[in-house]
C-alpha cells in the first residue's frame, strides 16, 4: 500500500495538471483530425491490403485465406458507411489508434504522475507505426487497440481480482484471436507473467481466468469450425509464404541469426525518433519511486514480451520476420521507460516535451501526405503505386461492359455476378463496385476464393480483368486460357493514372477485359423458347 501511495500522489516538486482530461483529448483529436484529413484530401484510393480487407469483408465469411475476419469486417462495414468517399475507413483507422492512447494513458495512471501519464501518450508520436502511414486499415493495425484493451483489462483483472474484468479479458482475447493468430506472441507473457507472480497464481486459483478463457475461445469458436472446415487455410497460408519459404532469406543456417537481426534493425528505426523525444526527460532529476514486484514483471512483459518471443520464433526457425509484424509491439515502450527513468516532470519540461511531440506528429503526417501529393513528380515509376491507378474508372468499365452484354438476355443477372483476375487488382477494383453482390474470384483460383465454387463461375459468368507485369501475371493469364477457353476477349481498355497534382506524359495503364458469358442451363433454354 506504501508503493502505491507513492505512485498515485505526485511528489511536491512534479507538476499537478489540472485538467488532464483536456491533454489527453488534445493528442487524441490531434491524431483524429490530421490522420484523417490528410490522407482523405492526398489519396486517390486506400491502401492496397486495406482495399483487400474490403473485398473480403463484403462477403461476410468466418475466414478468410490469409488472416481471421475481424479486420475484414471493420473495412467493410466503415467503407460501406459511403459510396462516393473513403473517409470513414480514414477516420475508423484513427479511432483504432485513439482507442490505444487512451488504454495507455490509464494503464500509466497506475504507474505514474498524471503528467508521466499524459506523456506516455504524446511520446507515442515519436514511435511510427502511430505517427506514419497510420491510415492503413489492416489486421496489424486493429492490432493496436484490442490488444492494448487485452493488457490493460488483464492488469485490472489481476490485480483486483475481478471476475469481470475477467470476463473482459476474454472478450478481448477472443476478439485478438480473430484479428491475426499474431496475439500469440502476447498471451506467450501474460501467461507467463500468471505463472511467476504471486497474484498471478492468486488469479489462476480463481474461477475468473478459466471462465474468461472460456469465453474467448466460445467468440472465437465460429473461426476456429471455418478453419477445420477449409483445411486451416488460413494457417497453411503463414506457412507457405513465411515458414519454410524459399522466397526469402540464403536457405542456410545463417538466417536463424539473420533474420533476428534485420528485424532489431529495422524496428530500432520505428523508434529511434523516440529516444530523441525522451532527452528532456532523460536529463531530468529521478524521483525516489518503487514499483512492487507485480507491476514491474507485468510491464516488462507486456512492453517486450512479444518482441522478444518474435525473435526467438526467427532465432528458433530461420524464417522470415516481418518488419511490419512489429506495429503493436511498442505502444507500451514509453510507459516502460518512463517507469525506468522515473524523471521528475515539472510543468515547463511537461510542455516542452508535448510541444515537441505534437510538432513531430504534425511534421510525420506532413511528410506523409506531401510524398503521396508529390510522388508523380519525382518518381517516374509512381503509376505503380495503388494511390494512382484509376479503380473506380477501371471497375466502372467492367460493369458497363457487363450491361451492354446482357441486354438481350434479360434472364442473366444485371449486375456482374463474379470478377475474376490477378488477386490483388480484383480486390482493390472490388472495394469500388457498385454492386456489393459481384463476387471476387481471385487469381482464378479457388484455393484464393474459399467463399465460391468454380463451377458457379462458370454457370453464372462473369467478367474477367487481365494486366501484365505484375507479380502472379503469367500465372493467372495461364489459369485464363486453360481454364476458361470460351472467355470472350472484350478489347483492351487503356487509362490514366490518378494524380492530384498536373503531370505531363501520363503512361498508359492497360486492362484487357474478358466475358464468360452465362452456361446455359435446360430451365434458361425453356425460358427462351416460351
Amino acid at each position: 500500500m506504501q508503493n502505491e501511495a507513492m505512485i498515485a500522489e505526485p511528489s511536491p516538486s512534479s507538476v499537478v495538471i489540472k485538467h488532464p482530461f483536456r491533454w489527453l483529448s488534445l493528442i487524441c483529436l490531434f491524431q483524429l483530425f490530421f490522420w484523417t484529413l490528410g490522407p482523405w484530401l492526398v489519396r486517390n484510393t486506400l491502401h492496397s491490403d486495406t482495399l483487400e480487407g474490403i473485398a473480403w469483408g463484403n462477403l461476410w465469411q468466418w475466414g478468410y485465406e490469409k488472416h481471421p475476419p475481424l479486420a475484414a469486417w471493420s473495412a467493410a462495414f466503415f467503407s460501406n458507411l459511403s459510396a462516393t468517399s473513403d473517409w470513414p475507413v480514414y477516420l475508423f483507422a484513427q479511432v483504432t489508434v485513439v482507442i490505444a492512447f487512451v488504454a495507455v494513458w490509464r494503464l500509466a495512471r497506475e504507474y505514474l504522475t498524471e503528467a508521466g501519464a499524459l506523456l506516455a501518450v504524446f511520446l507515442l508520436q515519436g514511435i511510427l507505426f502511430y505517427s506514419n502511414r497510420v491510415e492503413r486499415l489492416t489486421p496489424d493495425t486493429l492490432q493496436h487497440p484490442i490488444w492494448a484493451l487485452l493488457a490493460l483489462t488483464f492488469y485490472f483483472a489481476v490485480t483486483r481480482q475481478s471476475l469481470t474484468y475477467w470476463l473482459l479479458s476474454g472478450v478481448m482475447s477472443g476478439l485478438a484471436i480473430l484479428t491475426k493468430y499474431q496475439v500469440a506472441v502476447l498471451f506467450t507473457p501474460l501467461f507467463i507473467v500468471l505463472l511467476i507472480t504471486h497474484e498471478g497464481r492468486l488469479a489462476l486459483s480463481s474461477i475468473g481466468p478459466w471462465l474468461g478463457g472460456l469465453l474467448a475461445l466460445a467468440i472465437a469458436s465460429p473461426h476456429f469450425y471455418w478453419l477445420w472446415d477449409n483445411d486451416f487455410a488460413a494457417v497453411s497460408y503463414l506457412g507457405e509464404n513465411y515458414v519454410e519459404s524459399e522466397r526469402y532469406g540464403t536457405g542456410t543456417n545463417w538466417d536463424h541469426l539473420i533474420f533476428p537481426l534485420n528485424f532489431i534493425r529495422n524496428n530500432l528505426g520505428n523508434v529511434l525518433v523516440f529516444f530523441l523525444l525522451m532527452i528532456p526527460l532523460f536529463k531530468a532529476p529521478r524521483l525516489p519511486i518503487l514499483y512492487d514486484r507485480f507491476k514491474k514483471v507485468f510491464l516488462i512483459a507486456i512492453a517486450t514480451g512479444p518482441f522478444a518471443c518474435t525473435l526467438l520464433f526467427g532465432l528458433v526457425t530461420g524464417e522470415k520476420l516481418v518488419p511490419r509484424w512489429a506495429t503493436p509491439y511498442f505502444v507500451w515502450l514509453p510507459l516502460l521507460v518512463l517507469v525506468w527513468t522515473r524523471p521528475l516532470i515539472d510543468y515547463p519540461r511537461f510542455k516542452r516535451v508535448v510541444f515537441w511531440c505534437l510538432f513531430t506528429g504534425l511534421l510525420f503526417v506532413s511528410l506523409r501526405c506531401s510524398y503521396l501529393l508529390f510522388k508523380p513528380v519525382f518518381d517516374e515509376d509512381y503509376w505503380d503505386s495503388v494511390e494512382f491507378v484509376p479503380l473506380r474508372a477501371q471497375m466502372l468499365k467492367a460493369e458497363e461492359l457487363w450491361a451492354f452484354h446482357q441486354e438481350d438476355h434479360t434472364e442473366n443477372e444485371s449486375y456482374i455476378p463474379y470478377l475474376g483476375g490477378l488477386h490483388y487488382h480484383v480486390a482493390e477494383l472490388m472495394a469500388y463496385s457498385q454492386n456489393q453482390k459481384t463476387i471476387p474470384f481471385f487469381g482464378l483460383n479457388p484455393a484464393e476464393s474459399l467463399w465460391m465454387k468454380e463451377e458457379d463461375f462458370r454457370k453464372k459468368g462473369g467478367i474477367i480483368v487481365m494486366t501484365d507485369g505484375k507479380r502472379y501475371s503469367k500465372e493467372v493469364r495461364q489459369r485464363l486460357e486453360k481454364n476458361y477457353p470460351q472467355a470472350e476477349f472484350l478489347g483492351l481498355f487503356e487509362f490514366e493514372p490518378v494524380t492530384k497534382v498536373k503531370v505531363n506524359n501520363k503512361p498508359k495503364l492497360f486492362v484487357e477485359y474478358y466475358l464468360l458469358r452465362p452456361q446455359k442451363t435446360p430451365d434458361t433454354l425453356a425460358e427462351g423458347i416460351n
